[in-house]
């Protein structure tokens, strides 16, 4: 009788450490932080619930804080280019280990914006107002490093969009530039540019524009001297002589000459009456008497259809010597 000998292997089971970093991913807000801008971390997982896992948090290398269900933190990034690496290690009941990682190196871009279309007086100290429908002129100043290096602002790929509508028409690599018309239809315009760096790197910035009304002003016109800006003309007006009033309408969309786009109504105790030029009316009150005159003037836009405005005068006049 033959025996079969048997050999028993005994296999033991040692507990591990399993890293999968692809089970915890981390998301920041906001996505693209600015300099010296205050980031929410959060730990997110699909496979296992991180609020009941111990969790460290390391930052630059130090341990940052940590708990169970510590799944967030708030942290604050540094200067342009500027990497501060973050940690996250999340230990499961399993005995398994899962871990995520993130560099927060802050990028920048500001929004310069103009309004080339919209009617100031020569030596004007204010800026340009928009008005209802007119176009801006944007402008995209990037601030992006890579390795410690800036990156040339028409080495950036720029994405304009306008209330979160992408302009594929005028984003693209080197395109810093975007003229964009406000919203008809909205009482503020966002405009959005994400600017992308070759290697990656990326900064947004988001603005309102807010439309203006269109600002006719009345000012005293001089045959010598021209307009009078040192004062306008509000409300009410008296005079003892014969004078002349120019009409400024501030924030008219126009090219270059307010005369060509605008149309002018001049109204004299509700009658109309013919100006000199377009926004130019010279009064010539009788001899030895007085009284009082109501002057209105209302403009619109040909170009823009929605530019329309008025303003009103109270002429008080005495001649009497």
């Amino acid at each position: 009788m033959k025996y079969l000998k048997v050999t028993l292997i005994s296999i033991f089971f040692l507990p591990s450490l399993i890293y999968a970093a692809s089970d915890m991913t981390m998301s920041s807000s906001p996505s693209l932080p600015a300099p010296y801008q205050s980031v929410t971390l959060t730990l997110i997982s699909y496979s296992f619930d991180v609020n009941t896992a111990n969790i460290v948090w390391t930052v630059s290398g130090r341990t940052f804080t940590g708990g169970v269900g510590v799944k967030q933190i708030t942290v604050q990034t540094m200067g342009i280019g500027e990497s501060i690496p973050v940690k996250a290690q999340a230990a499961l009941g399993t005995g398994e280990i899962v871990e995520a990682n993130i560099n927060l190196t802050p990028q920048g871009v500001d929004i310069l914006w103009e309004t080339p279309e919209s009617y100031t007086p020569p030596f004007y100290l204010g800026k340009s107002l928009p008005g209802v429908g007119s176009t801006v002129r944007a402008t995209a100043l990037p601030n992006l490093s890579s390795n410690g290096l800036q990156i040339p602002a028409q080495n950036i790929s720029y994405s304009w969009y306008v209330n979160d509508d992408f302009l594929s028409n005028i984003s693209g690599y080197g395109k810093q530039f975007a003229n964009i018309p406000l919203d008809y239809l909205s009482s503020k315009t966002n405009i959005r540019v994400v600017a992308r760096g070759p290697t990656g790197v990326a900064s947004e910035k988001t603005i309102s524009i807010y439309p203006h009304d269109v600002l006719p002003l009345l000012y005293i016109y001089d045959d010598s001297l021209g307009v009078k800006m040192e004062q306008s003309i509000f409300k009410r007006f008296e005079t003892t002589r014969d004078f002349t009033l120019s009409l400024i309408p501030f924030y008219l969309s126009v090219k270059n000459n307010f005369s060509t786009s605008g149309n002018y109504t001049w109204l004299l105790e509700g009658l109309p009456v013919t100006p000199e030029e377009k926004t130019i009316l010279s009064f010539h009150p009788e001899e030895n008497a007085s009284g009082l005159k109501k002057l209105s003037v209302s403009l619109s836009n040909s170009r823009r259809t929605l530019q329309k405005a008025e303003t009103d005068l109270e002429i008080l006049f005495d001649t009497r010597k």
